[in-house]
């Protein structure tokens, strides 16, 4: 059991190192990228150039991934309050969102046949 704590408070605040890295990565390059995101990228960095292992991490990333929807509670009570000016809105919302997936789908899918192509090309 001790060696479990252990294990977990590692991998948080590993996590949390990350996360503390990011912060100052923010402060150093302000490209308006946010602070979490940065210190996610250092953390894939180090994961891929093998510099942290996956088990590393684990005791910690597992239960946060398990209970992650819990995280977005908060965002639907507050459009739950906000019904009224949902339903005001819900055609326009509706149709953006109807008219930017199929758009990305269109440019998907002809930048994957030109790729092809492409690709068919150099092989001859």
């Amino acid at each position: 059991m001790l060696i479990k704590s252990l294990r977990f408070i590692v991998a948080l605040s590993l996590l949390f190192l990350m996360l503390l890295l990011g912060q100052w990565l923010n402060i150093l390059l302000p490209i308006g990228i946010p602070e979490s995101i940065w210190g996610l990228l250092l953390l894939f960095s180090l994961l891929v150039i093998k510099v942290v292992k996956i088990q590393w991490i684990a005791p910690a990333s597992r239960p946060l991934t398990r209970y992650m929807t819990l995280f977005f509670l908060p965002i639907c009570s507050g459009i739950i309050e906000q019904i009224d000016v949902l339903n005001q809105y819900l055609q326009a919302l509706f149709i953006a969102n109807f008219l930017s997936t199929v758009g990305c789908l269109i440019i998907i899918g002809y930048l994957a046949q030109w790729l092809f192509e492409r690709e068919g090309q150099q092989d001859e």
